[in-house]
């Protein structure tokens, strides 16, 4: 008699279609978890967020939340990495490139594309600019902003002959960090960014990267020159 293979062909078809449909499932309440916390820190302060109000919010049991993250600092880890994802788009929009006639213009760009986010953000202003942040997710902003340094060099060099700098992506890493700290005082000591610190980051920024840069820099031809 001729051997029957359906059956376990439709086993393992059945247990792989099983897995995806958990994965899948486990990533919508990931996102859940995410998006309520994002959705809390609107209101509550970073420091006194709990994990039940995170899981309460996403109206997922506590107990089951425990199944995606160990503890709200996971969560809030989470969160982190998909905020900065908003600064990366950002500095990859499209730019009018007949208002940038200097490497300081874009410099200034993109401390204002920055500080746009955070004056709509109150979440990230919260994770980013607070102080308050838990270490655990300030480990995650750190990896960050490595990430962002990498797209601000491209950018650059996309307008701008650059030149032979050791270790550039660290010289714009720490350019993020200076202007994010100055804005970090702004909402440390007026609980909002004001525009006085809003020149100061960009006059902390422009200083330190013209340690590295010259004054001037040769503008790269582009299709609107």
């Amino acid at each position: 008699m001729p051997k029957n293979t359906n059956g376990p062909a439709r086993q393992v078809v059945g247990k792989s279609r099983h897995r995806k449909n958990v994965q899948a499932r486990g990533e919508e309440r990931r996102g859940q978890l995410i998006d309520a916390a994002r959705e809390l820190l609107m209101e509550i302060p970073v420091e006194e967020l709990t994990f039940g109000q995170i899981a309460a919010k996403a109206g997922v049991p506590e107990g089951s939340a425990y199944h995606f993250y160990a503890n709200k600092y996971d969560v809030l880890s989470s969160l982190a990495k998909e905020l900065s994802v908003q600064f990366v788009e950002s500095y990859k929009e499209p730019i009018d490139e007949t208002t940038i006639r200097s490497w300081q213009d874009l410099a200034d760009l993109v401390v204002d594309r920055t500080a746009a986010i955070y004056a709509v953000d109150l979440a990230a202003v919260q994770i980013f600019l607070s102080g308050r942040t838990p270490p655990e997710v300030g480990m995650v902003d750190r990896s960050s902003v490595r990430t962002v340094s990498a797209v601000l060099v491209d950018l650059f060099d996309r307008l701008f002959v650059l030149p032979d700098v050791p270790k550039i992506h660290n010289v714009f890493y720490y350019f993020v960090e200076l202007t994010d700290l100055m804005l970090s005082l702004s909402v440390m000591e007026n609980g909002e960014i004001t525009s006085e610190f809003l020149e100061e980051s960009k006059r902390a920024g422009k200083g330190y990267l013209g340690t590295y840069l010259p004054p001037v820099l040769t503008r790269r031809r582009t299709e609107t020159d």
